[in-house]
C-alpha cells in the first residue's frame, strides 16, 4: 500500500524538477503555484489586512516563494514590507503586532547561517513577533536536531511546509524552532512520489481511508473477531475497563477480559458488554485459559509485574503459538516485564507482535539514546532484530515495521497526555487485529483513529479537560470520519 512519504530536501528538489518536466512549466511558474497556495493559507489564518507583514527573502527558490507571497498579499490589500538579503538593508524595527515571514533559505541551505544573514535571524528571534517559516525554518536541516546546527536557526511559531513534512519537523527537540506545522499541497502526481525511496512515511486521513475495511451487510459479531484482554490488578481496574471499552468501540465482535477477581467484579458493572474470565482467585494458583476461540490478545495495562503475572504472560504467549498464531499487543507492564525478562522474546509470534511503548518504556527495553534522530535509528533496528512492530508513542507516534520502515502519525494533541490514553490505544489496536487487519495496518490505523478521537474530543471540550474516557466516546466518530467517502 502506498503511504504518504517523507522526503529529504534533495528528493524534494528532484520532485520539483519532475513536476516541471511533466507539466512543461518553468521553475518560476512552479514557484508561483506554491506561493499562491501558501498565500491562501496565510491569509486564511490572518484576515486582518491592516496588520504589517515583514517578509525576509534569500536569493534561492525559498526567496522566490517569499517575493511571490509579498506580491500576492500586497495585491490583496495587505500591508507588506519585503527585504531581500542579496540587496542589503538596515534591519527594521519591529512592532509586537507584526508578522514576520521567513523565506530566507528554506531547505536549500547547505552551510551554516553566518554574517549578516545570522544578524537578521537573531533580530527575527528577538523580535517578539509571530514568525512564519516557509518550507522549513531557515538554518534547520531536513534531518537534524536544531541544537546541533553550527549557525543561526530561525525560531518559528508556524512552519508551512510544501507537500510533505521533513523529518526534522517531527522531532520534539525542534519544536521551539518549528512551532506548529502545516502541509501546503502542490498537486503532486502519485507516480512521481512513487519514484522516491524512503524509510519514512507520514500517515494522513487519505492513507487511513485506504486501509479501512467497510462492514458487509451480512457480517455478524463472529466476523469481527473475539479479543482477549489481559489487564488490570487490584487498584488498577480502570486500566482493564478502558482497554476493554476501547476494544468494543473499535469494532471487536466479542471481548473477554481475563483478570483477577477484584477486577472481574468491577468489569462486569462498568462494561456489561465484556465477558470476564477470572485469572487469579484469592491470589492463589492462576487459572488456565484456552486460546482457541480468540482472534487477538492485548496484554499489559495495569497488570503489575509480580512473579505470578510474569509466569502467566509467558504461559499465555507460549500457548498462543502451540496450535495457531494469535496476534498480540504488548503494552505497559507487559513491556516492563519483557525489559526485565528478555526470554519473553522467544515466545512472541514473529511479525504478529506489536509493542506500544512510551519513550521511558522504550528506553527500558532497548537502551538510552542522545536524541530523537538516534532513537529512530534504534527503533528501526529493534523492530528488524526482533521481527516485531513497535509503536513508539509521542506527539507524532512513530510505528516501525520489521522491514525498517517508520510511519509517523498526523493526528492527536497534547490533551491526550492523560492517564489511560495508552490503555485505550491497546484496546483499539487489539480490536483491529481481531478484525483481521494485517498487524502493520492495525497498528497504523489504530494509532491514527486513536489520535483522531482525541482531536474530536479536544474540539468538543478543549484540550485541558480531555480524559481517556472522552477518547473512547469519540472513537465511533473517528471511525465514521475515516469510513466516509
Amino acid at each position: 500500500m502506498f503511504f504518504s512519504k517523507i522526503l529529504t530536501a534533495k528528493q524534494m528538489h528532484s520532485l520539483d524538477a519532475a513536476i516541471i518536466d511533466r507539466e512543461g512549466i518553468t521553475t518560476q511558474q512552479l514557484i508561483e503555484r506554491a506561493a499562491q497556495n501558501l498565500s491562501v493559507r496565510i491569509m486564511q489564518r490572518f484576515p486582518d489586512t491592516k496588520r504589517r507583514f515583514m517578509i525576509f527573502c534569500g536569493g534561492g527558490n525559498n526567496g522566490g516563494d517569499g517575493l511571490a507571497i509579498s506580491r500576492i498579499m500586497y495585491a490583496k490589500g495587505y500591508d507588506v514590507e519585503c527585504f531581500e538579503l542579496k540587496s542589503g538593508f538596515e534591519i527594521p524595527l519591529f512592532k509586537a503586532s507584526d508578522i514576520i515571514i521567513d523565506a530566507i533559505f528554506g531547505s536549500g541551505l547547505n552551510r551554516p547561517i553566518e554574517g549578516f544573514a545570522a544578524e537578521v535571524v537573531k533580530a527575527i528571534n528577538n523580535s517578539g513577533c509571530y514568525v512564519i517559516s516557509i518550507d522549513i525554518p531557515s538554518g534547520l536541516k531536513d534531518d537534524a536536531i536544531a541544537s546541533d546546527a553550527d549557525g543561526a536557526v530561525v525560531k518559528a511559531d508556524l512552519t508551512l511546509t510544501i507537500e510533505s513534512p521533513f523529518l526534522s519537523l517531527l522531532m520534539p527537540e525542534n519544536y521551539d524552532y518549528v512551532g506548529e506545522f502545516e502541509i501546503v499541497p502542490l498537486a503532486v502526481d502519485d507516480s512521481e512520489m512513487a519514484y522516491f525511496d524512503t524509510d519514512y512515511h507520514y500517515v494522513t486521513l487519505s492513507d487511513a481511508k485506504k486501509m479501512y475495511r467497510p462492514r458487509g451487510k451480512f457480517a455478524h459479531k463472529g466476523t469481527f473477531g473475539h479479543t482477549l484482554i489481559m489487564a488490570g490488578a487490584e487498584g488498577k481496574a480502570g486500566a482493564a475497563v478502558m482497554c476493554a471499552k476501547a476494544c468494543h468501540r473499535a469494532g471487536s465482535g466479542l471481548v473477554t477480559e481475563w483478570a483477577p477477581s477484584p477486577v472481574a467484579n468491577i468489569m462486569q458493572v462498568s462494561s456489561p458488554e465484556t465477558m470476564v474470565e477470572t485469572m487469579l482467585k484469592n491470589r492463589g494458583a492462576a487459572e488456565s485459559l484456552s486460546l482457541d476461540k480468540f482472534s487477538a490478545i492485548g496484554i499489559g495495562p495495569g497488570i503489575g509485574t509480580d512473579d505470578l503475572v510474569v509466569d502467566k504472560i509467558v504461559d499465555l504467549l507460549g500457548a498462543s503459538q502451540q496450535t495457531r498464531i494469535v496476534p498480540i499487543v504488548l503494552d505497559a507492564d507487559a513491556l516492563n516485564i519483557t525489559a526485565r525478562h528478555p526470554a519473553v522474546y522467544n515466545y512472541l509470534p514473529p511479525s504478529q507482535t506489536i509493542f506500544t511503548p512510551h519513550p521511558k518504556e522504550f528506553e527500558r527495553l532497548f537502551g538510552k539514546t542522545n536524541n530523537s534522530i538516534e532513537r529512530l535509528a534504534l527503533l528501526s533496528q529493534k523492530a528488524k532484530e526482533h521481527n516485531i512492530i513497535i509503536v513508539l508513542k509521542g506527539a507524532h507516534t512513530a510505528i516501525a515495521d520489521p522491514d525498517g520502515n517508520i510511519y509517523f502519525n498526523s493526528t492527536g494533541n497534547p490533551g491526550m497526555a492523560t492517564a489511560g490514553s495508552g490503555d485505550v490505544l491497546t484496546g483499539v489496536i487489539s480490536a483491529l487485529l481481531s478484525q483481521k487487519y494485517p498487524p502493520l495496518h492495525a497498528a497504523i490505523l489504530g494509532v491514527f483513529a486513536h489520535g483522531l478521537a482525541g482531536d474530536i474530543a479536544a474540539q468538543k471540550i478543549g484540550m485541558q479537560g480531555v480524559i481517556a474516557s472522552d477518547i473512547i466516546d469519540a472513537l465511533p466518530l473517528a471511525f465514521k470520519k475515516i469510513a466516509e467517502n
